[in-house]
């Protein structure tokens, strides 16, 4: 069965272009997935950020100046969430890669990555025979390779190397952008360690681009391989930069005008950072919009004004696809199940503890995101305010408070 719905999803990322992976259903707990190494296990594992420890050296040196990468001859592995997508050009043959620790990019000479690995998707990577070093002092994992000037450097892995070196573990994970900077406020990021992070930066405008012939598109799609990139009126220029490539299916789109806020992969570049974005998608108005007007129910999702189920379940249905997470309160009126094997539990919420007018709450959490080890840990007609994010599961048509979502109070 898990074997099908990752055909049918390779099969969807083929026609539609706009295939992301939040929209996705998490595969049943059986079978293997079709693409990597499912031989693979989850043994010898370290975070993101131990492993750039490891080889901080190789990581920090400029290949002008001595050996800027090397062999992973330990067996270790890493398991992270796949924060970038390739499907709009502008991210090319690379993978950014994150858990709670840090991220890293991945060099894979693969035109195609979202198709197998889009957004959300969890994998495990396993480092053995890999090479890790730094292009631009950006910590990244891929191969020695020699560039055109002879110089040997890190480079890409080879589509059949890369496929037996990483297992999909699951897909749909909620992938949520950190805030790098708001307006003029120089970020609290280090430069050092959070490179490769997606981020958030807000109430900003676009200033000027480093190419004299593009003064109000993205990029130059009708130019020569390359890429422009465009400062921004808030920030220092000779720090942050808005990168785009020549090749990227938005090039010639025109450059928004007024405040906005982008999300992207932050990478560094030397002493600068350079923001990736995935798709136009990523840019939204700053301007503050009510999310909520014209729903019926009541709350905004804030912590202090919870959500009620009715209004959480009407903007569910919109199906916006929003990477915010709500406050929301309801009362417990169905249980399907508490997993002490997963830690995670399927529960309902309505207003008023009747089964009618219920929310799902998908593999939820209890406190704190802390696992759930009882069953007896919930009860019909307790009180609960949780924190979530609100998706519609298409495939049954079903609004839903999606995985992960965590118990705040409870009485």
């Amino acid at each position: 069965m898990k074997k099908i719905l990752y055909l049918m999803m390779a099969a969807a990322c083929t026609l539609i272009t706009s295939c992301m992976g939040e929209g996705y259903a998490e595969p049943s707990e059986t079978g293997v997935a079709p693409y990597g190494n499912n031989e693979l296990t989850e043994t010898n594992t370290i975070s993101i950020s131990q492993l750039k420890s490891k080889y901080a050296t190789f990581i920090s040196t400029d290949y002008r100046d001595g050996l800027s990468y090397t062999k992973i001859t330990e067996d270790i592995k890493i398991k992270a969430i796949v924060t970038s997508s390739d499907i709009a050009g502008n991210f090319y043959q690379q993978l950014a890669l994150q858990d709670n620790t840090g991220a890293i990019i991945v060099s894979v000479s693969n035109k195609g990555l979202y198709g197998p690995l889009p957004i959300g998707t969890e994998i495990l990577v396993n480092l053995k025979d890999l090479y890790i070093g730094n292009y631009g002092k950006q910590a990244q994992i891929g191969v020695s390779t020699t560039n055109t000037a002879g110089v040997t450097t890190i480079g890409r892995i080879s589509s059949a190397t890369w496929d037996q070196h990483y297992k999909i573990l699951s897909t749909g994970n909620k992938v949520t952008p950190t805030e790098f900077a708001n307006g003029t406020k120089a970020t609290t990021w280090n430069i050092e360690t959070d490179g490769g992070k997606l981020g958030i930066i807000r109430n900003v405008s676009f200033k000027s681009s480093n190419n004299s012939n593009v003064i109000n598109t993205f990029a130059d799609g009708n130019g020569e391989p390359g890429s422009v990139s465009w400062t921004l009126n808030e920030q220092d220029g000779k720090k942050v930069i808005v990168y785009n490539s020549n090749f990227a299916n938005f090039a010639n789109n025109k450059i928004p005008t007024g405040k906005v806020d982008i999300v992207g992969i932050f990478k560094r570049f030397n002493n600068q950072w350079e923001i990736i974005i995935r798709s136009l998608d990523d840019i939204k108005s700053a301007e503050k919009v009510d999310p909520f007007k014209g729903l019926p129910g009541k709350g905004d999702g804030t912590e202090a004004n919870p959500l009620n189920i009715t209004r959480a379940l009407a903007y569910a249905k919109l199906n916006k696809k929003d990477a915010t997470p709500y406050y929301i309160k309801g009362i417990i009126s169905q249980i399907d199940e508490v997993s002490k094997q997963h830690g995670n539990a399927n529960y309902y919420l309505s207003d008023d503890g009747t089964t009618n007018k219920q929310l799902q709450v998908y593999r939820g959490h209890y406190k704190n995101g802390d696992k759930f080890t009882d069953p007896s840990q919930l009860k019909t007609g307790q009180k609960v305010v949780i924190l979530g994010f609100l998706d519609f599961y298409e495939p049954s048509s079903k609004p839903q408070v999606g995985k992960d979502s965590k118990i705040i109070s409870i009485n």
